[in-house]
C-alpha cells in the first residue's frame, strides 16, 4: 500500500523539516549565497561543483546548531553545498562536531581541504558511515514539532 496516510507525518520533505536551503540569483544579499558563489567561481580547474564547509549564521531560518534546550553549545554543524547551476546551490547539513576531514579558510569560513568532488564524495560516505555525528555532539539536529 502507497497511501500517503502510511508516511509518518513529522516531517514529509527535508524542505519541510528545514535540513535543506535552496539559494538562487533571488537570494544575492544572503551571506550563505555569496560564500558558494564566490567558491564555486574560484574553484574552477577543473570545475567544482561540491564543498563541505561549516554553518554561516542566518542559515535555514531561525534554526541554530547553537541552540540546545535554551543553552548552548559550541558543536560544529557542517554543510554539504551543490552547485546545481551557476547561481543555483543546494545546502545540507552532513555532519554536527568537530571535523575529522583537513580544513582550510576561505572567505573566513572553514571549508573542508581537499581538490575534488570525488574527495567530498568520500567525505560524505565517512559522515555516513560514522553516523552523522562526532564524539561529543549530540546524536540530533534540533527537531521543529
Amino acid at each position: 500500500m502507497t497511501s500517503d496516510s502510511n508516511i509518518p507525518r513529522n516531517y514529509l520533505t527535508l524542505q519541510e523539516a528545514g535540513l535543506w536551503r535552496i539559494y538562487k540569483p533571488s537570494d544575492a544579499y544572503d551571506p550563505a549565497y555569496l560564500h558558494a558563489c564566490e567558491w564555486f567561481a574560484t574553484h574552477h580547474r577543473p570545475k567544482r561543483h561540491l564543498s563541505i564547509r561549516l554553518w554561516i549564521a542566518g542559515e535555514f531560518g531561525s534554526w541554530s546548531p547553537l541552540s540546545n534546550s535554551g543553552g548552548f553549545s559550541l558543536t560544529k554543524l557542517w554543510i554539504c553545498v551543490i552547485e546545481l547551476s551557476p547561481g543555483f546551490h543546494v545546502a545540507f547539513p552532513v555532519w554536527r562536531g568537530d571535523a575529522f576531514f583537513r580544513i582550510c579558510t576561505f572567505k573566513l569560513t572553514a571549508v573542508a581541504d581537499v581538490s575534488s568532488d570525488h574527495e567530498i564524495a568520500e567525505l560524505l560516505g565517512e559522515c555516513s558511515c560514522r553516523g552523522g555525528f562526532g564524539d561529543g555532539a549530540t546524536p540530533h539536529i534540533g527537531r521543529r514539532d
